[in-house]
Formats: structure tokens, sequence, C-alpha cells
């Protein structure tokens, strides 16, 4: 038996369909391709990213929900992204009415005033489908978010500002509160974790972080991040803190496979315990890192037991045949 439609009837069957996806949906992957496939944390690869007026789009909605006690959602929200020429690296939701947070953060969902997020470049599609993303966005939030993007790209995944590229598994996300808590999650969508980082709770430096409570960080290095003619031979890694620091405890971790020299003796604290030295020993033309705590390692940590905020330090020796600057004397802290 063939069934026959009438036209108002096929019409009914096909509103649905036509609904379903909006017309003006936009794939952010096709506009901002990427041919990355895995990360990067090499901090001399790190990338120079830019954002305008053209960089703004309008969602639908917006839902990251990790595990069973992860979720960040938003309804309709404006959307910033960050770009270098490897494709997107981070992104801005400005939800036009509150989203919600619910993690282990806090025993209530919160309401969400803004989310950054940090992401590997092949993954926007993912993060953002393209069913959700409909149309340019409010071309006025430009500056504001470009100060929030500068405000938070030191927060994670780069060197001096400029992007790195975390592992399509891995994502930063960092919603600021309506009550004004800065809220830092470690997310790892393979197993299905979300790392809540409080060193960067705004509320509680609002409200009750003092001085001795605030995490120590870095504040100086010698070579200075991203120097890029080092002279090569023995010279001193100097590394000052924010305040003082516990005897006798650190952590001079690898930025990637035999990113760092040999020590030539064991790092030290000056008698101000605010500068670390770690005496080595540089090869000419190579590129040194280190990670200054990491997510695992947090021996560097204030007389009162509070890690340092991560931060990574990398730099590149002179060739043999360059001058170089002169090498670092040895003095007292500053």
């Amino acid at each position: 038996m063939k069934t026959k439609f009438t036209p108002g009837g096929l019409l009914a069957v096909l509103m649905p369909v036509m609904l379903a996806t909006p017309v003006f949906a936009i794939d952010l992957l096709q506009q901002y391709p990427t041919s990355l496939t895995a990360g990067d944390d090499n901090g001399s690869h790190a990338r120079a990213w830019e954002f305008s007026a053209a960089d703004i789009y309008q969602v639908a909605r917006f839902e990251l929900k990790v595990g069973d006690g992860f979720k960040v959602a938003t309804g309709a929200a404006d959307l910033g992204i960050g770009h270098c020429a490897d494709g997107a690296v981070w992104a801005v939701v400005i939800p036009h009415e509150p989203g919600t947070l619910t993690s282990t953060a806090s025993k209530e969902p919160e309401g969400v005033a803004h989310v950054w997020l940090r992401f590997h470049p092949g993954q926007i599609d993912k993060v953002f489908p393209p069913e959700t993303v409909l149309a340019a966005g409010n071309l006025n939030l430009t500056n504001v978010i470009r100060h929030i993007a500068n405000g938070k790209i030191h927060t994670s995944w780069q060197a001096g500002g400029k992007a790195m590229i975390p592992e399509p598994k891995d994502l930063t996300v960092y919603p600021d509160t309506k009550a004004g808590a800065h809220r830092f999650f470690i997310v790892d969508t393979a197993a299905q974790t979300a790392e809540y980082v409080a060193a960067f709770d705004a509320e509680s430096a609002t409200n009750s972080m003092t001085w001795e409570s605030a995490p120590p960080v870095v504040i100086r290095t010698v070579p200075e991040a991203g120097a890029n003619n080092v002279p090569p031979g023995p010279t001193e890694i100097r590394v000052t803190f924010s305040k003082e620091m516990a005897d006798g405890s650190w952590s001079w971790c690898n930025a990637w496979e035999n990113s760092t020299p040999a020590d030539e003796e064991t790092p030290k604290y000056e008698a101000d315990h605010i500068t670390c030295v770690c005496k080595v020993k540089l090869e000419p033309g190579k590129t040194y890192g280190y990670w200054l705590n990491t997510k695992s390692y947090r021996n560097f940590k204030d007389k009162d037991g509070h890690p340092a905020v991560p931060y990574l330090l990398t730099f590149k020796t002179a060739t043999n045949g360059q001058s170089g600057q002169p090498a670092p004397k040895t003095g007292g802290g500053q």
C-alpha cells in the first residue's frame, strides 16, 4: 500500500527536520582549520595568538559535562575565539543569562558570569558543535573578551603569554562565578576527570585570603623566560618567588624529555629563602625547559606549605661563535 502525502502533510513532516539544524550553523573547525593531531608543550614552540571582533560568535547553548560530578552549562551566549596559525587555542563564553556550574568546588550549583577554555585546536567543533554556533556575536564585547583572555592565558598551557598546545584529551575550564569566585579545573576527557585547583579561587582571595595563605608565584628568573642567546657553560638558574619559601624543598621538572641540563650541585635557597639557585652546565645551541612545580610535583612551597603556582621556564643557549649575554653574577636575591 502506497502512502499518499498532501502538500500540507509533507510540509508538516519536513518542518521538524528543517528546524533541527539552524540555518546559520557555523563549523568553527572550518573557520579555524588545523593540521595538528597531538599536543605540543615545548615552550620554544609557543604560538602567538590573535583575536578581533571578527572572532566573536553567538551560540544557542554551551555545555561541558565530565563524569558524574562536573558540568558547566549556559543558554544563549556570546563566544570569543583566540587563534593562531595552527587553529583555535582558547575561547571565552559570556552567557546572556547566568549559566550554572556543578562541581566539587561547591556543595550547591553556582551561577556563572563567564567561562574561559583552553583546548587542542582540533577539538573546537566538539567543544562547540556546529549546530549550536549561530551567527556573529556582540562586537561591543571585543575589549571585554580580550581583557579576560589576557588575564587568563597565563594560568595554563602558555609560555610568555603565547599559547602551547595541550593533548586533544586535555582542557582547562576556568569559570568565573557571579559570586566572584574563580573556579579553575584541569579536565581530562579520556579519564573523565575534572581536578579543581583551589589556588585560583578569587572568592577566597577577596573574602579571607591573606598574604600568608596566598600561593607563592614566580616573579623573576635568570635566565629570563624566552631568552634565546644565553651563554653556554657553567651558570646558575635563579628563580625568585613572591614570598619566603620552605628550605630544601623544590620541584625542578622536565618540560619535555631531556629538557633540563645536569645539575652540578644540589639546588639551594639563598639566605632570604626567596631565590632558589640551581648550578648547571649548559650546552651551546640547545633549548632548555623547566616546569617549576606541576600538577603532580608541588614541592616549591612557602614556609606554611602552600605550593607555588606552576611556572614554565624555557630558554635557548647561544651557539659556538655567538657572543651571548654576560653570565649572571652570584649575589643575593632581590
